[in-house]
């Protein structure tokens, strides 16, 4: 009896040192919101290519880079009140250059790569990166999802309305702008260099247009209500994602 009560006793001394070993102090980098990405689409009857005008315009602050930061800082924290979050920040354009050139070849592993030097000095056993995603044009309408082409990161969806399938006639020659968000995000072993989980965010909300600017979407929206509403979707995708990735590392 004397030895299984040692016994025990030396589990439950080692059950803390356990835990604290498998303690994670999290990084979080974002790498978003460098540019808008501006797409207008045009007609493509009977071919698979992507003809829509496209344009991006860079954005002259971390805004949005920041509100990802913060959004993933507070989820961590709900999953875990006593977490300290390291927030890192890059506006580093060889940076986003990598992310650009990760949606091509490479994906998350060459982002990582990348921003090794930026972790020097982070003190963390984990990184939570955000980085852009290419997927073909969903945008969300009330009774499906239309487009065409691809997007990736953060911008607007201009559809003059020829092609779109609302619920009326009249909605679909109006035509409507679309707010999107499409990015992924990884939580990385940073002492393995390994990718644990990751996953990838596809929204949008789109605003049809009205009897006076029908043909101009982009005027369907102030740019304060641009400004709100991208802001507002990336906030609330970072949230709904972060907890479900961390939960699969």
């Amino acid at each position: 009896m004397r030895r299984i009560a040692i016994a025990i006793a030396l589990l439950l001394l080692a059950l803390p040192l356990a835990a604290c070993a498998e303690a994670r102090t999290y990084a979080v980098l974002s790498l978003l919101g460098d540019q808008l990405l501006i797409v207008q689409r045009e007609p493509s009857v009977g071919s698979r290519l992507d003809k829509n005008t496209r344009r991006t315009v860079p954005l002259p602050t971390a805004a949005i880079d920041r509100a990802v930061v913060l959004a993933v800082d507070e989820a961590l924290r709900g999953l875990d009140p006593s977490a300290r979050p390291v927030l890192l920040a890059a506006r580093d354009p060889a940076l986003f250059a990598a992310v650009s050139r990760s949606l091509d070849e490479g994906g998350t592993a060459r982002v990582f790569e990348a921003v090794r030097p930026v972790l020097a000095n982070a003190r963390a056993t984990h990184l939570i990166l955000v980085t852009k995603h290419r997927h073909q044009a969903m945008l969300k309408l009330r009774d499906g999802h239309v487009g065409s082409g691809w997007l990736e990161g953060i911008g607007f969806y201009l559809d003059p309305g020829e092609n779109m399938r609302g619920a009326n006639t009249n909605e679909g020659e109006r035509g409507f702008i679309a707010t999107f968000t499409y990015f992924k995000v990884a939580v990385i072993d940073l002492a393995r260099g390994r990718i644990l989980a990751e996953d990838y965010v596809v929204a949008s909300q789109a605003t049809q247009t009205n009897d006076t600017n029908i043909g101009h979407a982009w005027s369907a929206l102030t740019e304060e209500e641009k400004d709100r509403q991208l802001t507002a979707m990336v906030r609330a995708e970072t949230a709904r994602i972060v907890p479900k990735v961390v939960a699969g590392s």
